[in-house]
């Protein structure tokens, strides 16, 4: 029988050992799913940011003309 703290039988935190490593597996595709999401979502930030800018700098009623240098 396994005891709650000092136990010295390993057969009995494989178990443990096992749920832990389950959990820490889920913990990480929840972050890389995490991180797909949000580099999704930058790049697509991006674009439209870019194309707001295009739209801003072009044509007779442009706000502002970006200068060569």
């Amino acid at each position: 029988m396994c005891q709650a703290a000092g136990g010295a039988n390993a057969g009995c935190r494989a178990p443990m050992l096992e749920e832990v490593l389950r959990v820490l597996k889920k913990l990480v595709l929840v972050a890389v799913a995490a991180a797909a999401v949000a580099a999704v979502r930058k790049r697509a930030g991006g674009k439209a940011e870019a194309d707001l800018w295009h739209e801003a700098t072009r044509g007779p009623q442009a706000v502002s003309t970006p200068s060569a240098r």
